[in-house]
């Protein structure tokens, strides 16, 4: 499934696994999850040419992360098919732990 409807730009697929997860968190996180992946795809898409052919050359796929307050969201880039797949949101350990 597509949280991204612009076909030109990068879209944002979602694992069957992190819609799970999506479906518990509050509101606001999830908000907040989905603008931070819909920021991730806006930058992809606004890399000029140069960048874009060697990102293409030098990863196929790369997982990332990224902090959203108390959750770790878990994604996969693919510049060659111009994707960016949720995988995972987790809960953050505390600090002290």
């Amino acid at each position: 499934m597509s949280l991204s409807e612009n076909v030109t730009a990068y879209s944002i697929e979602v694992s069957s696994g992190a819609w799970k997860q999506l479906s518990h968190l509050p509101l606001e996180t999830y908000q907040r999850v989905r603008g931070e992946l819909d920021a991730v795809a806006a930058r992809l898409a606004n890399l000029g040419p140069h960048t874009l052919t060697l990102l293409k050359t030098v990863c196929l796929l790369t997982s990332l992360s990224l902090v959203v307050g108390d959750y770790v969201v878990l994604y996969d880039m693919e510049p060659e098919h111009k994707r960016v797949t949720l995988r995972e949101v987790a809960r953050r350990l505390p600090r002290d732990a």
